[in-house]
């Protein structure tokens, strides 16, 4: 009768045998509610009731306990977990009534039995040997296997390669003695082939006993991820323009190789640079310069092997890595053969392109180095060995060397020292008269002096390739149009009749700078005709870019004279070609004359072509009475030099 009782008060109360439940973190009461509703009735707890449902984590699972409720004691089986932080709920049943009871447990079972089977994940249930104890549908459909076929045997020789499994066993061994949740990827053995497979792995345990806890393999397929990711990877770490390896992979590389002590002794960088890559591409343009860089890749592929890897890590520059045993010495040998293949030319277009390159060569040999500081050994390197090789226009290499890097720490002072000089206003110049070789005047001719603070002051070609060098080119060339403009200014206000300014143009200025744009600015500023000002171009004008050229053509069309400068480098241009108006025979070649004959011969040539085509031609440099005698067969030429100044000084050599 009691049992009838307690359960028409149960429907009555809540509707149902198996009422919701709650009890929240501060306090001990337990609130009891039908499925959908407000709370009906509530039983309290003692402590170590309420402390007992605390224990519930957020696995479902079910505890007993003795309440008070409607004023009577009813052992109520509560089933449920921890909902959020602060609540515990479930559903609650009388014990009193089997039926109820066992209708929650078989509620609770199909419940968890449906989420084991149809979650979107390989589910799989091993004890500590490997042995598989489930294995849900989604197991099924990948391997091709009914659970009924995989229970009791075991994961590792169904699924895993050799090597998976061994390691795989070690980790399960391991895991199980910690008793720790962990994550893992392993291929796996499916219908579909091999599949990676990313588990998180957790322990459940149904008693005390050892036999009594089991793995819970939960994994989800990252095949086709990794794939994309591996993809983008390979992406990031690759040049599409030659299909090589690019900085990205560089620098991961090197960090890689450095990262262990045996790699010092046994790794070693080639920095290779070409060096008149830029004049090339900007006379083909970018298709076809692109083609010759793909053309260097692959002979720098060829020449270096399959053992060295070859990177390109900028526009025309390449790394090769060589490692292991006498790595500096195969990096120099390699560098040799690198060299040598630059002797033959590149064919695109039916046209013969003749590359030059420099390399700079730096072995790995103290443990704590970066990859940085690597590369900024082997790009000292290169520059050393560029000092040696541009000027002769051949390909050079060069082993870093640890005076290298005091080098480059002076060129740092050096370039600081730069920015000073100009902030100070060091920077003057000096004006020589220029005279036809019967002593008429002809103007003047501009060279610039440095008058360094507590140092000897620089000037002429020193002073011009250490500018260079440190990338002052553009900021010195605005400076010596904008002193000479200024100058000539003062003087013809003064009263002073000086026919033109003639002073050298810095390369830089020429490709980098806007000389059109800054030669027009001080014309203007200074009120001074375009005639007024005559400029030495110090490259050699047959190889430089067509766009130059067309700079130099506009400057000249507004009637400031252009002239070339030739050295004992320089090859005889073709001056119907060039955009000029003289030459400048530089102090190199006149230091020669009249002992040499070739040239003698070379000057009498230059004087004579340039007199058919009604060139100029200044002749810088004449210091000796001797050269100056003979120089008097060329009226027409004009002369500058010591020796001149000495002879016909009628105008102050400083004004």
């Amino acid at each position: 009768m009691y049992e009838h009782q307690a359960i028409d008060l149960f429907r009555a109360t809540f509707e149902t045998l198996s009422p919701r439940w709650q009890l929240s973190f501060d306090s001990n009461a337990l609130e009891l509610s039908p499925i959908t509703g407000p709370v009906a009735a509530v039983a309290k707890l003692s402590s170590e009731q309420a402390t007992q449902i605390r224990t519930l984590a957020r696995v479902t699972s079910s505890v007993t306990v003795d309440a008070l409720l409607f004023k009577k004691k009813f052992r109520l089986h509560l089933v449920g977990r921890k909902v959020d932080g602060n609540r515990w709920a479930g559903t609650a049943s009388p014990s009193i009534n089997a039926e109820a009871v066992a209708g929650d447990l078989a509620r609770g079972l199909s419940f968890a039995e449906t989420v084991l089977s149809e979650v979107n994940s390989l589910v799989v249930i091993l004890n500590r040997d490997g042995t598989i104890q489930r294995f849900n549908r989604f197991a099924e459909e990948l391997s091709g296997l009914s659970e009924a076929e995989v229970i009791g045997k075991n994961a590792w020789d169904l699924f895993m390669s050799d090597e998976d499994s061994s390691e795989s066993r070690q980790n399960i061994e391991r895991f199980f003695l910690r008793g720790e949740a962990y994550e893992v990827e392993r291929t796996v053995e499916t219908i579909k082939g091999p599949r990676l497979f990313q588990f998180r792995n957790k322990f459940a345990r149904t008693g005390d006993r050892p036999d009594e806890t089991f793995l819970i393999c939960s994994g989800i397929d990252i095949t086709e991820e990794r794939r994309a990711r591996d993809r983008l990877t390979e992406l990031a770490n690759t040049d599409t323009l030659t299909g090589l390896r690019n900085r990205n992979y560089l620098m991961d590389r090197l960090d890689h190789l450095i990262a262990t002590p045996e790699s010092a002794g046994r790794l070693a960088l080639l920095f290779i640079d070409l060096d008149n890559f830029k004049r090339i591409n900007d006379s083909l343009g970018h298709r076809d310069g692109d083609q010759l860089l793909r053309q260097v890749a692959k002979r720098l592929g060829r020449v270096a092997g399959e053992e060295q890897e070859i990177i390109r890590v900028s526009g025309d520059e390449f790394v090769i890595i060589v490692s292991g045993d006498f790595a500096r010495f195969t990096a120099q040998e390699l560098a040799n053969r690198v060299v040598e293949d630059f002797e033959l030319v590149y064919v695109l277009r039916a046209n013969s392109y003749r590359m030059r390159a420099s390399i700079g060569v730096v072995e790995h040999v103290k443990h704590g180095d970066t990859a940085f500081d690597l590369l900024t050994r082997a790009d000292l390197a290169m520059y050393a060995a560029k000092a040696v090789g541009k000027g002769k226009d051949i390909s050079a290499c060069h082993v870093y060397t640890p005076e290298l890097s005091e080098r480059a720490e002076r060129g740092l002072e050096f370039y600081q020292a730069l920015q000073y000089g100009f902030l100070r206003k060091e920077f003057a110049l000096d004006y020589r008269d220029c005279y036809t070789v019967d002593g008429t005047a002809r103007g003047l001719l501009a060279s610039v002096r440095w008058n360094r603070d507590a140092a000897a002051p620089l000037e002429g070609r020193e002073l011009f390739s250490m500018v260079e060098s440190s990338g002052f080119g553009v900021q010195l060339g605005e400076f010596q149009l904008t002193e000479a403009c200024r100058q000539l200014q003062e003087w013809r206000a003064a009263g002073q009749a000086v026919q033109h300014v003639t002073l050298s143009v810095p390369y830089a200025q020429l490709v980098d700078g806007d000389l059109a744009g800054c030669v027009s600015e001080c014309l203007r500023e200074h009120a001074m005709e375009p005639s007024a000002l005559r400029l030495i171009v110090q490259s050699r004008l047959d190889q430089t870019a067509a766009h130059v050229l067309d700079r130099l053509e506009t400057i000249r069309s507004t009637g400031v004279q252009i002239l070339a400068a030739l050295t004992a480098d320089s090859a005889f241009p073709n001056l119907a070609k060039l955009p000029v108006d003289g030459l400048c025979i530089n102090e190199e070649i006149v230091g020669r004359v009249p002992s040499e004959p070739v040239s003698r011969a070379l000057v009498k040539g230059i004087v004579g072509v340039c007199s058919e085509m009604e060139l100029s031609v200044l002749v810088h440099g004449v210091d000796s009475r001797e050269q100056f005698a003979w120089l008097t067969q060329f009226p027409g030429a004009e002369v500058q030099g010591r020796f001149v100044t000495d002879a016909f000084s009628t105008t102050s050599s400083s004004m």
